[in-house]
């Protein structure tokens, strides 16, 4: 018995098999490094607005800024201040003591889905970035 045509089906399901998921890891990189990024530089951000303007509110509004000019909504964003638990914005997330010489521990955390489809993101995982600054010696306080 002639068994031909069987290359054929088997090099489409090697082809899916091994290919598909490299694939989807390779699209994925893209969304995981922006967000990742983004993370890190609202941690940065966030926290120096805290020891320079001594107001968590203001500094939790620049942090939801930055992720809005990324496109994504306020409930893919999450903060945490010196050491709690990163909570969804507008949620008390902890307090330091602001005064000279303290510092101010702010993590972001960022949602990425783990593959975009036309209708909306497919599982995902939260990114994070951290940072943490000091409140300057020398600044009169209010």
């Amino acid at each position: 018995m002639k068994e031909a045509g069987h290359a054929a089906v088997e090099l489409a399901l090697g082809v899916a098999v091994l290919l598909l998921p490299v694939a989807l890891a390779v699209t994925a990189f893209g969304p995981w490094s922006e967000r990742r990024v983004l993370a890190e530089a609202a941690a940065a951000e966030g926290a120096r607005a805290l020891a320079v303007d001594m107001v968590p509110l203001a500094a939790e509004s620049l942090v939801t800024r930055m992720a809005a000019f990324h496109g994504l909504d306020t409930r893919d964003v999450r903060m945490g201040w010196c050491g709690a638990s990163p909570a969804a914005s507008g949620t008390p997330t902890g307090s330091c003591p602001l005064t000279r010489g303290s510092v101010v521990d702010l993590t972001v955390e960022v949602w990425v889905p783990l593959v975009m489809t036309p209708w909306g993101g497919v599982g995902g995982l939260w990114v994070s970035g951290d940072h943490a600054e000091p409140v300057d010696l020398y600044r009169s306080l209010p």
